[in-house]
């Protein structure tokens, strides 16, 4: 067998799709692939507030969540 390889930047923030193929007879076959999210690492939330109502409510909290990530992102209160 034989290998190849290369090197690519990614330049702007989202989803990337990057995939290999082969061409034989004049047909290209995907060999392999990969998906590439990039963005932004999350900022720590600031202006954190929660509020309940009574002492069996749903707390609900609101909060600054700083820049834009570019990227899925969950927050978890605990």
């Amino acid at each position: 067998g034989s290998s190849v390889s290369t090197k690519f930047l990614v330049h702007t923030y989202g989803k990337h799709m990057f995939t290999c193929k082969t061409v034989c007879e004049y047909m290209k076959k995907l060999i392999c692939g990969i998906d590439i999210e990039s963005g932004n690492p999350p900022d720590e939330p600031r202006n954190v507030s929660c509020i309940q109502y009574g002492t069996d409510g749903h707390p609900t909290c609101t909060w600054d969540k700083g820049r834009l990530t570019y990227i899925n992102t969950t927050y978890v209160i605990q």
